[in-house]
């Protein structure tokens, strides 16, 4: 990839800035939206703080273990 000048770059990082909060304006997100992902963010955060601290907990919902039983003898022999 060719190299930009420092120039280049600063154009490029203006025309960003300005694209983003042209599609801002046009788009808003909603605040019940902004607040669900918080939400969910600090909840998915408490969780794994409390598994750090507690490293002796079982995970919620352990993965299902196979048993395999031995191979029985063949009787003919």
């Amino acid at each position: 990839m060719a190299e930009i000048s420092q120039k280049e770059q600063l154009a490029l990082h203006e025309f960003s800035v300005r694209y983003r909060a042209a599609l801002a304006k046009d788009q808003p997100t909603p605040e019940a939206t902004i607040d669900t992902v918080k939400d969910a963010v600090r909840e998915q955060y408490e969780q794994e703080m409390d598994a750090k601290r507690s490293p002796t907990a079982e995970p919620s919902t352990p993965s299902p273990v196979k048993e395999r039983l031995p191979d029985e003898p063949d009787q003919d022999r």
